[in-house]
């Protein structure tokens, strides 16, 4: 069966994507009561080896969960930095890492040949069904984390609907925010879905939505944004996962 151009382009842009998220210490001492810099940020994110199941890298610079545009209401504008995979507010220092879940090896381009449209669909569908979380630690000096993490709250209820492309049938950068439950890991949290891809006119067709936590340890804030392309091909819900969390808050002890 021939299968269309689109189809084919949609499954290397797709493997090029989970190799980006993949190619992107010592025990927590206590955020409490300090400012960290960025060296001690550096000891206190999660490292390769310390998660099994996941693998630990460098966060690609640019990782973003879209591309949010700069022209976004006031009441939206605090997202916008954890919608490029960076902290929110204004923070002393930061550092950042991917944790990716392992699974399958990477299907090759060659390895898809003579593959009906519907397989080759399933294949890179089943290539990307894992989580891929950036990791961002900063640090705020004094009640700036607090400041940082309540205005991102704020805004995802202020920017329910999203925000961009506000044109008849022009599509938004994201369409909705929706709160989550959040985590109990830390002093304070919040966590939102920001779904994309929607248009102006409520076209929801080629929706997919990205997860987020921001949770307060003293002066410094874990920002987690999970993206499953997978999950969102299937339509299948997710979140960004408990083990990462649990694991990373850990060490902010």
């Amino acid at each position: 069966m021939r299968r269309s151009p689109g189809v084919r382009l949609c499954a290397t842009a797709a493997m090029g994507t989970l190799s980006v998220a993949l190619v992107t210490g010592c025990s927590g001492s206590g955020t409490r009561n300090r400012v960290p810099n960025a060296a001690t940020l550096d000891r206190l994110v999660m490292a390769e080896g310390e998660l099994p199941g996941y693998e630990i890298r460098p966060t690609e610079p640019g990782t973003t969960a879209g591309d949010p545009p700069t022209s976004a209401e006031a009441a939206c504008r605090p997202l916008l930095p954890l919608l490029a995979g960076t902290a929110p507010g204004t923070p002393a220092a930061q550092v950042s890492r991917t944790a990716a879940e392992k699974g399958a090896p990477e299907t090759h381009a060659t390895a898809l040949d003579g593959l009906s449209e519907g397989e080759l669909k399933d294949a890179v569908r089943r290539s990307m069904d894992r989580d891929v979380t950036v990791i961002t630690l900063a640090s705020y000096g004094g009640d700036g984390a607090h400041r940082a993490l309540r205005s991102v709250s704020g805004a995802v209820r202020a920017c329910a609907d999203g925000f961009g492309g506000t044109g008849p049938g022009e599509r938004r950068a994201f369409s909705a925010f929706t709160p989550e439950h959040a985590s109990d890991t830390g002093e304070e949290s919040v966590a939102f879905a920001a779904t994309g891809g929607g248009s102006a006119s409520g076209d929801t067709a080629g929706e997919g939505s990205v997860h987020f936590q921001v949770v307060r340890h003293g002066s410094t804030l874990a920002t987690y944004m999970t993206m499953n392309v997978g999950a969102m091909m299937a339509r299948r819900a997710y979140a960004v996962p408990a083990r990462v969390i649990g694991a990373q808050s850990a060490k902010l002890r």
